[in-house]
């Protein structure tokens, strides 16, 4: 997987969050809300143009579906750790980023019936200044 600068640090408040990574977090739970309500195909064309290179559309739309029918229903969601993946933007400089930049965030997710896992989400800055999805993992 991808190297990160620091430890996943613990997520901090909405006002403790730099600028770029509270853009990437509410990013990423934009597109949460898509898998969470089964719009499969939506987040997949919402998702960075690796991720879209790496996993054919019919191949997320099956196995994304398999794997949320075994979790079931969310229930509740909680970012726990956000971290910058590679080169972190200029502490200098807060709110400066520029295409390429990636975050890898973790949520703490309890589904239906008690079933609590990690979601992991890594969002990518790409060239257009919007950030998506390039990796999606449950643990």
């Amino acid at each position: 997987m991808l190297a990160l600068v620091a430890a996943l640090a613990p997520l901090a408040s909405a006002q403790g969050m730099s600028t770029v990574q509270r853009e990437a977090f509410n990013a990423a739970e934009v597109w949460l809300a898509r898998v969470d309500k089964q719009q499969y195909g939506d987040a997949w064309s919402a998702a960075a143009e690796p991720f879209r290179a790496s996993v054919p559309r019919a191949a997320w739309n099956e196995g994304i579906a398999k794997l949320r029918k075994e979790y079931g229903r969310v229930a509740s969601r909680k970012g726990e750790k956000i971290a910058f993946v590679g080169e972190a933007p200029d502490p200098s400089a807060p709110g400066t980023s520029k295409p390429g930049m990636k975050v890898a965030i973790h949520f703490d997710t309890k589904f239906a019936g008690n079933k609590a896992a990690t979601e992991e989400v890594t969002m990518l800055l790409e060239g257009d200044g919007v950030w998506r999805p390039m990796g999606y993992y449950i643990q």
